[in-house]
């Protein structure tokens, strides 16, 4: 019952962040980083959440996979689009393996499994990634898109 109330307070952390009228302009040093950061930051959210199911230690699994997936972000998505020779499609795919491989790779660490930890398969990894990756491509699509500042349901 205690995660579950967990999981709807942290749910409704974005409800909150969406009522700052702040808006910046779609394009600048700033607005990307500002964009690439909430992306990353829900990316790490939405990982933690659908890993709390198997007995993660949930702020020390955000943490981590929040670092190696700026890492990931930092030096192997940016460096291979900036080279425009991998297509994007293909690009994606292999961040969503490689964020799988930290997946498991974190949850395997000691300190990260709570009392009830069951072992994730590569499956449960890789689809974990894969949720985790979608909502931070919308993330950064919805915030960077010229009207961000309006609902994107509208």
């Amino acid at each position: 019952m205690r995660r579950l109330i967990l999981i709807l307070l942290l749910l409704c952390i974005p409800a909150a962040a969406y009522a700052n009228p702040v808006m910046l302009p779609s394009s600048g040093l700033l607005a990307f980083c500002i964009v690439v950061f909430w992306a990353l930051v829900v990316e790490a959210g939405v990982v933690t959440l659908l890993l709390m199911f198997k007995g993660l230690v949930p702020l020390r699994f955000f943490m981590a996979f929040g670092l190696s997936n700026f890492a990931v972000f930092a030096f192997l998505f940016c460096p291979l689009l900036s080279l425009e020779k991998i297509p994007l499609g293909i690009l994606e795919l292999l961040v969503v393996g490689v964020d799988g491989a930290f997946i498991k790779l974190i949850a395997r660490a000691d300190g990260m499994q709570g009392d009830d930890y069951v072992s994730l398969s590569w499956s449960y990894a890789l689809v974990t990634s894969l949720a985790g990756n979608a909502v931070s491509y919308f993330v950064g699509a919805t915030m960077s898109s010229p009207s961000a500042h309006q609902s994107w349901w509208l």
